[in-house]
């Protein structure tokens, strides 16, 4: 550990430690958030914490291991290997975990200098060797923790159960030959391995990784095929399998398919993903149906053509920096095109909400009169509504083999 700055550093240690109080540890967080929401690894992973707060904790941790050289105790270390633990219950790949890490020791350093005076930037560029040794022993001390936090996890019996229900699953839907290690998977799982299968998707909300690790394990002891994929459990249940007593926790969120042959498996358990994230941002509870979301399922299922019809409505609103036209229009297709209801919501006068919807007709092309250009409005303001957790669905956890 020779990166922190000992007191005999004479001059130069004094400057860098000097810069290095003077930082407002607040605004590098969230400089430090705005680049970890442009990575995939971090936001594509549910994760039901405070993610701001937990930037700041490593922050001022390694802040404060350079200042004063205090590296991180034992305690910061338990900690560290609880939150990490939590981690790899989730199915974050440890891979993943690891880069989330990386990136961020990379973006700490830009921000420093991003956010640093002209003197200031001067001395950290002259001590950036000293800088980055004292970081890369962090991300190395993180590391270790990590290997050993997911090692810890592997090795439980809980864990065990949810690879072997995953590994299952995952042969089932591709169609592969049921095999005897398959047979002695099920076995073990106390699961039926005769077709038709049912397959669904649950979510308790709010409720932590360990609380939906805990359903999964009550499910396999109930003689279902299920797994955790961070705060969802998906599998499989068995013909006259009943979810009566699990309903009772009214925090379920539950959508399932009729029985199914393998070969309909996989597109049937992606359309649940969405479908319970869906209902989850619209607020249901207990059980959801398809028939329940027909347009956001229907967006769902092609992206692409989504995100065209956003920019179509909201690109000409952004690109002219229109941004209370852009809320304007939102709240009018939320209210039914009701002029006087909208009014009324965001709160203007009737003749100002008329005079931005001409706005908004001029520079869209868009006549809100004309029910195709308004079913064009309405889909793009529901897909805006549920695209970031239909994405976060589509991404299934990967569970460490």
């Amino acid at each position: 550990m020779n990166g922190v700055l000992p007191p005999d550093r004479g001059a130069a240690g004094h400057d860098l430690r000097a810069v290095l109080e003077r930082l407002d540890v607040g605004v590098v967080v969230r400089r430090m958030a705005t680049g970890f929401d442009r990575l995939t690894a971090y936001t594509s992973f549910e994760w039901p914490v405070d993610r701001a707060a937990v930037v700041r904790w490593n922050v001022e941790l390694l802040l404060r291991w350079m200042i004063n050289g205090s590296p991180p105790d034992d305690y910061f270390r338990a900690e560290l290997h609880e939150f990490l633990r939590a981690r790899a219950v989730a199915g974050q790949p440890i891979e993943d975990s690891i880069l989330v890490y990386r990136r961020g020791v990379r973006m700490f350093w830009e921000a420093l200098l991003d956010l640093a005076g002209d003197e200031d930037r001067a001395v950290l560029l002259a001590e950036w060797d000293t800088v980055w040794s004292c970081a890369e022993d962090y991300l190395d001390l993180v590391v270790d923790v990590f290997v050993q936090a997911y090692a810890d996890q592997r090795d439980a019996p809980s864990t065990a159960g949810d690879r072997r229900a995953r590994a299952l699953f995952d042969r089932l839907c591709a169609r592969l030959p049921v095999t005897i290690e398959d047979r002695d998977r099920a076995a073990r799982l106390g699961f039926a391995l005769e077709e038709p299968y049912r397959p669904f998707t649950a979510r308790l909300a709010g409720a932590s990784v360990g609380s939906h690790a805990d359903l999964a394990a009550r499910l396999r002891a109930a003689g279902v095929l299920a797994f955790t994929e961070g705060l969802r459990v998906t599998g499989l249940t068995p013909e006259g399998f009943g979810w009566t007593a699990f309903l009772e926790d009214p925090r379920l969120i539950l959508a399932q398919d009729p029985p199914l042959a393998r070969d309909r498996l996989g597109a049937a358990v992606d359309g649940l993903r969405a479908l319970v994230a869906i209902a989850a941002r619209s607020g249901r509870r207990g059980r959801v149906r398809a028939d329940e979301y027909l347009p956001e399922l229907l967006l769902a299922d092609s992206p692409g053509t989504a995100d065209r019809l956003v920019r179509r409505v909201f690109g000409p609103l952004e690109r002219a920096e229109a941004v209370d036209l852009s809320d304007t229009l939102r709240c009018l297709a939320r209210h039914g095109f009701d002029t006087t209801a909208a009014a009324a919501a965001l709160p203007v006068h009737r003749n100002t909400l008329l005079y931005r919807l001409g706005r908004i007709e001029k520079l869209t092309g868009l006549s809100l009169r004309d029910q195709r250009d308004r079913t064009v409005v309405l889909l793009a303001v529901i897909w805006e509504n549920v695209a970031a957790d239909v994405r976060s669905a589509s991404k299934p956890a990967d569970i460490l083999e």
